[in-house]
């Protein structure tokens, strides 16, 4: 879910800078177009991480080990 999140967000942000109907061609967006991409990669990056994390700690209590 975290992953997943992040990476529509990011893709909205880009698919918002490239659409002409909200901003001109003419106007220079390179610098929001360079940091929405490294949004998402960013998002790609630690979201995986978080998701290792979780996945290698152990669980503590018995009964959510009995459930999962």
């Amino acid at each position: 879910l975290t992953i997943e999140t992040g990476i529509q967000n990011s893709g909205l942000g880009l698919a918002l800078l490239l659409n002409p109907k909200i901003f001109p061609q003419d106007l220079a967006l390179g610098g929001m177009l360079i940091v929405t991409a490294w949004w998402g990669i960013w998002h790609i990056i630690s979201g995986l991480t978080v998701a290792g994390y979780w996945h290698r700690k152990p669980l503590k209590n018995k009964a959510v080990k009995d459930v999962a």
